[in-house]
């Protein structure tokens, strides 16, 4: 049990290995199901009330991990605080199932995509099933961007191109905190101050650049990629409302 909540598990993981892609695939095989079967999913009784169960999911998971990391004596101030987008992300998101904040989740959308994404990508894991640290980058990456989709198409929190710029701007100002604690306490939060080492060892020319430069791009790459879903569901939106007013037209004739 301490192996496992101490991340000392006897399993590997490799970056882009045939279980990293396992994972991806399978990550967007929900996501495509969650909208193709939105219809269906919406027949379900209590489709509505799936985000009280996705939100609890995702707080058990925060506190799991943090219990063990403290149960285990390995809980490190420096990397261990909620301080990376993904978990400050995960607990907005936690607020937004719970309260039914639809204004809220037009802001977050983005950063369900913004930090998750290139982390599953790029994931920096070091072993799978027989650590909590797996099933908490699992739940908190790739669970998390599933139930953002959820909300979107199922339960059609509306996100629109406008909040795009306030999103950006959000995500600045934080990613400049961010780098003023850094500095003040020697730390690696979002890692601003230093990549990970499987990222430099796989793309070893990053090492001539500050690593705020490739955080930027692929950072701004998922922010555009993040939009495509959002695009989606409201050109549906829209092609049913034509339809429904053409119908009302011609039944009116």
């Amino acid at each position: 049990m301490y192996n496992f909540f101490a991340g000392q598990g006897k399993t590997s993981f490799t970056m882009f290995g045939p279980f990293h892609i396992f994972l991806i695939c399978v990550t967007v095989a929900i996501c495509l199901c969650i909208y193709f079967f939105r219809d269906k999913i919406r027949k379900f009784k209590y489709y509505d009330k799936l985000r009280y169960v996705f939100a609890t999911i995702l707080l058990l998971n925060m506190l799991v991990y943090y219990i063990g990391l403290i149960a285990t004596n390995t809980f490190n101030i420096k990397e261990d605080l909620p301080l990376h987008l993904c978990f400050v992300t995960n607990f907005f998101m936690i607020y937004i199932m719970f309260s039914g904040n639809k204004k809220l989740y037009k802001i977050i959308y983005f950063f369900t995509f913004i930090g998750p994404l290139p982390a599953i990508i790029w994931s920096d894991l070091k072993a799978t099933y027989d650590t909590c640290e797996f099933w908490q980058f699992i739940i908190s990456h790739h669970f998390m961007i599933i139930t953002s989709i959820y909300l979107l198409f199922v339960l059609k929190y509306k996100v629109e191109a406008k909040y795009m710029l306030p999103a950006i701007c959000i995500g600045m100002t934080y990613i400049g905190l961010m780098s003023v604690i850094n500095n003040i306490f020697h730390t690696n939060y979002v890692m601003l101050t230093d990549l990970p080492e499987t990222v430099k060892n796989m793309y070893p020319f990053l090492t001539f650049f500050p690593p705020i430069i490739p955080l930027f791009v692929v950072g701004i790459s998922a922010f555009f990629l993040s939009y495509i879903p959002a695009y989606i569901e409201n050109k549906d939106k829209t092609e049913i409302s034509e339809e429904l007013e053409t119908d009302a037209v011609i039944n009116h004739i």
